[in-house]
C-alpha cells in the first residue's frame, strides 16, 4: 500500500515528513517544493517505512502546510461527474469532450487555513474533488491505461474547487471565478499510491459537509472521463511535470445545484445544446435563492476515502471569512 506525506513548519522552516498513526516523522533532507520532493524524498518516505524509526513528532504539535506547492499547473475538469451534471440540467449521456479549465496556483492554501471571501464575491460555492499528483514529465503524447496509473500519477491528495458563482456564471469566466487566494484547500497529506491501489481508485467516497450537514457524498466511480483517458488527452495537449495537479471534478451537492429550482433544471436540459455556457450560467444564476451558499463563518469539512479504509486522504476543516473593502489585501 501507499504512504502519507505530509508537509509541516517547524519554527521558520518547511519540512517533509512521513504520517503514521497520528504521528510524523521528519524525512531527512531539505525539499522546497513538492516537484523536488517527488524525486529523492519520496524514495527516502518509502525507504523509512521499513525502518525503525524512533524520532516522531505527535500531528497536534505541528503546523500542517499545504503540501501541494505553487508554482505549479493546477488543471481542473469541469462537470466531469454525472450527478452533478444532472443537477444542474446536463445529459451526462450527451457529453462528448472532456471540459479543462486551469485555477492559479497562487489560490493553493492548507487543510486548514481561512478561505477569504471577498467583497464582490455574493455567491461563493464548494466542490471537493480528488487530486492527483503528476509523477513524471510528460513531453509528448502517451497513451495511458489504468493499471499503469501509477506511472504517472505520484499521489492523491483531498481539493476543494472553491468558486465565485456569480462570477463563473455571469461572465462565463472560469479562471477568474476560481483563481482567488485561498480558494483551492489542498491536503491534509499526499497519498504516495503503489500499483495495489489502482483497483480502489475509481471507489473512493467524497464526502463534503457545511456546518455539519453533509451536501456532497458520492463515489469517484460517477466520473465521465476517468483519470487515465484525461492523461491521454493532456499528453497530447500539454507537457506536464511532477508537482502538477489535475483536479478530476466534482459530483452533486454543490450549493448551485441545490439552489436552482425543478423548472429551471429541466428548461436548463430542454436547451443547452442551444445556449453558449455563458447564457445558461445567467439562467441558473438567475433561477434559485442564495441559501445555499457559503457565508461568514461557514465551516467546511472534506474527506475522501475507500470503502475498506485501506485509501484515507484524512480530513479538511477549513472556515470562511468574509473581506470587506477595507480589509481585502490583508491576509
Amino acid at each position: 500500500m501507499g504512504i502519507h506525506v505530509a508537509r509541516f513548519k517547524v519554527g521558520d522552516e518547511a519540512r517533509w515528513g512521513w504520517v503514521r498513526q497520528e504521528q510524523v516523522v521528519p524525512i531527512p533532507g531539505r525539499y522546497s517544493s513538492l516537484a523536488e520532493f517527488l524525486g529523492e524524498g519520496a524514495a527516502r518516505a518509502r525507504a523509512l517505512v521499513l525502518e525503525k524509526v524512533s524520532e516522531a513528532i505527535p500531528l497536534a504539535e505541528v503546523e500542517l502546510l499545504a503540501p501541494v506547492t505553487a508554482p505549479c499547473n493546477v488543471i481542473c475538469q469541469g462537470q466531469n461527474y454525472r450527478s452533478h451534471m444532472l443537477e444542474v440540467g446536463q445529459d451526462p449521456d450527451a457529453k462528448d469532450f472532456n471540459q479543462f479549465f486551469r485555477k492559479a496556483s497562487s489560490s493553493l492554501t492548507s487543510n486548514t487555513s481561512n478561505i477569504l471571501k471577498p467583497a464582490r464575491v455574493r455567491m461563493l460555492d464548494y466542490e471537493i474533488e480528488l487530486g492527483l499528483v503528476i509523477g513524471r514529465r510528460i513531453s509528448g503524447p502517451v497513451r495511458v491505461e489504468r493499471e499503469r496509473l501509477h506511472e504517472f500519477i505520484a499521489g492523491l491528495v483531498i481539493c476543494n474547487d472553491v468558486s465565485a458563482r456569480c462570477l463563473q456564471l455571469a461572465e462565463g469566466q472560469w479562471h477568474k471565478a476560481k483563481s482567488f487566494r485561498t480558494f483551492c484547500p489542498v491536503g491534509p497529506y499526499v497519498y504516495l499510491i503503489d500499483q495495489e491501489d489502482i483497483a480502489r481508485l475509481m471507489n473512493l467516497r467524497l464526502v463534503l459537509s457545511v456546518n455539519g450537514e453533509v451536501r456532497q457524498d458520492a463515489s469517484t466511480g460517477e466520473m465521465v472521463y476517468p483519470p487515465e483517458e484525461t492523461l491521454t488527452e493532456l499528453s497530447e495537449i500539454m507537457d506536464l511535470f511532477p508537482g502538477d495537479l489535475l483536479l478530476t471534478g466534482t459530483p452533486s451537492g454543490v450549493a448551485a445545484g441545490r439552489n436552482m429550482s425543478k423548472a429551471a433544471r429541466k428548461v436548463g436540459k430542454l436547451i443547452s445544446v442551444f445556449l453558449s455556457d455563458k447564457t445558461l450560467g445567467k439562467l441558473i444564476l438567475k433561477s434559485g435563492n442564495t441559501s445555499a451558499y457559503l457565508k461568514d463563518g461557514d465551516v467546511i469539512r472534506a474527506s475522501i476515502s475507500s470503502p475498506d479504509g485501506l485509501i484515507h486522504l484524512g480530513t479538511q476543516e477549513n472556515r470562511i471569512v468574509a473581506q470587506t473593502p477595507a480589509t481585502e489585501g490583508q491576509a
